[in-house]
């Protein structure tokens, strides 16, 4: 498989990834050119994605782990959903308030 290729579908599945937890995919998005400003993810999800997609490019692309790094912030810069701090902060309070109980 041509490394364009490849790049391709790492970025389908990376978008994929993403939408996972709104039951949509990349073929749901695609005519959006807005789409990943439409939907919004958590500080620790977006960390958490930003580990696995580095994995993938070290994987399928075979680069070195500080390389794959540098290629997984550049894809959430560009196509990364926005983050919302508030998010976490209403998790962390609703957790934190359970615990008293």
């Amino acid at each position: 498989m041509k490394r364009e290729q490849q790049q391709q579908e790492l970025f389908r599945e990376f978008i994929d990834y993403q939408l996972k937890p709104f039951n949509i995919t990349y073929n749901d998005v695609k005519g959006d050119p807005q789409w990943y400003m439409r939907y919004s993810t958590t500080i620790e999800k977006e960390t958490e994605f930003r580990d696995y997609i580095t994995k993938r490019i070290e994987s399928v692309l075979k680069l070195p782990k500080k390389d794959a790094k540098s290629e997984a912030c550049w894809f959430i810069l560009q196509w990364g959903l926005t983050t919302n701090p508030s998010i976490s902060k209403k998790l962390f309070k609703e957790i934190k308030k359970q615990k008293k109980k």
